[in-house]
């Protein structure tokens, strides 16, 4: 912008020889790529009356540090090698009053700093790590795992404010023993969470059946290491099975929207997962809403028509994999092909008792309206109620009497997945349906 602006001067009339009109470009190029390149961040520290606040900060090579004085009296940042001979480089500002100084750490190491008139108590310390492109990498050191010697080890790492985990690692134990998980970042806390397969039946139980426990990672400011010594407390750290749902040859759906769906032999829906578009043939959808001993179909469509909806196939292309009696952590492989199923052919009720009716919606998916589908000698229908997938309650309706269809108004409602409470005398239902 700044460049085209320039030429538009010179349309303008304005004067540049083709040297100054260089330079001035050159200039440019220079900031440009030096306020773009850089990566920086910004710190800020309080300058108040005998005291730097915060007093240490731990920050990453090519960061900035601005100080200010706000309080009343004169001060001043010394950090110079004069002053403090093991700091890797100078900086410092004079005494004075409201005043802002700022200064750049190009070099790693620790530098140590004080006001001069108030160098007895008016400390600070600026950390410089080094900055590196490489991943960072957390190394647990288990010592003292005795009681565990053969057991299998399973270890998570947890993003404290999203609650994902970004790793996981299994590792046969012995006496004493490193595991390391890549991926931690700067300025985030985690959860590390792990457990002994004590019983050695192959699936997480709470202590003190399994010995668990979970050690807090808090602000990483590079490759961090944690020590474990065995001890007897314990966490119930509510272990998940993690579901990888391994995609290759998906060239066809390149692009597009992908959707998979965990439902349980109810049909109920434990976990919806969305991939925004497909980047490229082969990747991974992972859930962690699986569990030991329990079955699920797993069922995924592609948006092929790319109209943001479900539609049955051959419009969209989806597929049904059943997954029968979880024991732990599941790797399911899938191979691109056009064996095609329709997931969402028909929803049938089914009553907190498990038994299967003849109550059907219809369409579903629905758009603007869904019709509940009653048979003949069926109990008269004294209301409806939609929950969302989490269970909170969206709308109910009244009927004051019965009908073989009954129609339910959805244009108000958000695309998604919700639940149908059908309250008919004693009977109690609940039907899947989903609005595109």
């Amino acid at each position: 912008m700044f460049i085209i602006n320039l030429l538009k001067l010179k349309a303008m009339g304005t004067n540049f020889t083709s040297s100054s009109l260089r330079a001035l470009i050159a200039t440019f190029i220079i900031a440009f790529f030096s306020l773009n390149l850089a990566g920086q961040t910004t710190h800020t520290v309080a300058v108040t009356d005998f005291a730097f606040t915060p007093s240490q900060l731990t920050i990453m090579a090519g960061d900035k540090v601005i100080w200010t004085n706000t309080g009343s009296m004169s001060h001043n940042v010394n950090g110079t090698k004069a002053t403090f001979s093991s700091n890797p480089e100078s900086f410092g500002n004079s005494v004075g009053l409201n005043w802002t100084y700022e200064f750049v750490f190009n070099t790693a190491g620790t530098y140590d700093y004080h006001c001069d008139p108030h160098s007895t108590g008016m400390k600070g310390k600026v950390i410089v790590n080094p900055k590196t492109t490489d991943p960072l990498k957390l190394t647990v050191n288990f010592t003292a795992m005795t009681p565990h010697i053969g057991q299998t080890l399973w270890l998570a790492v947890i993003d404290q404010a999203t609650m994902m985990e970004i790793g996981r690692v299994k590792q046969m134990v012995t006496q004493t023993f490193p595991i390391e998980v890549p991926g931690i970042e700067t300025g985030k806390s985690y959860w590390v969470d792990f457990f002994a397969d004590h019983n050695k039946n192959g699936v997480y139980n709470a202590p003190p059946t399994d010995h668990a426990w979970r050690l807090p990672l808090d602000n990483v400011t590079g490759n961090s290491v944690i020590d474990f010594v065995h001890n007897t407390t314990f966490t119930n750290i509510d272990w998940k099975t993690k579901l990888t749902l391994r995609f290759t040859a998906m060239t066809p759906h390149v692009g597009q929207k992908l959707t998979l769906f965990v439902r349980d032999n109810m049909g109920m829906d434990m976990d919806n997962v969305v991939v925004p578009s497909v980047a490229g043939p082969n990747f991974d959808v992972l859930s962690w809403a699986i569990k030991p001993g329990m079955s699920y179909n797993l069922d995924f469509y592609a948006d092929h028509n790319k109209n943001g909806v479900y539609n049955a196939p051959p419009a969209d292309h989806a597929w049904r994999i059943t997954l029968d009696n979880v024991k732990s952590d599941t790797i399911v492989s899938f191979v691109h092909n056009t064996n095609f199923t329709d997931i969402f052919l028909q929803t049938v009720a089914k009553n907190l008792a498990g038994k299967v009716d003849d109550i059907q919606l219809y369409p579903n998916p629905a758009s603007n309206y869904i019709e509940l589908k009653l048979p003949v000698n069926h109990e008269k229908v004294s209301s409806l109620k939609v929950y969302s997938i989490a269970g909170t309650l969206i709308h109910q309706k009244v009927f004051s009497g019965n009908a073989e269809s009954l129609r339910y108004d959805l244009s108000k409602f958000k695309s998604g997945i919700y639940f149908m409470e059908i309250n008919a005398g004693s009977k109690r239902d609940i039907l899947k349906f989903m609005k595109q």
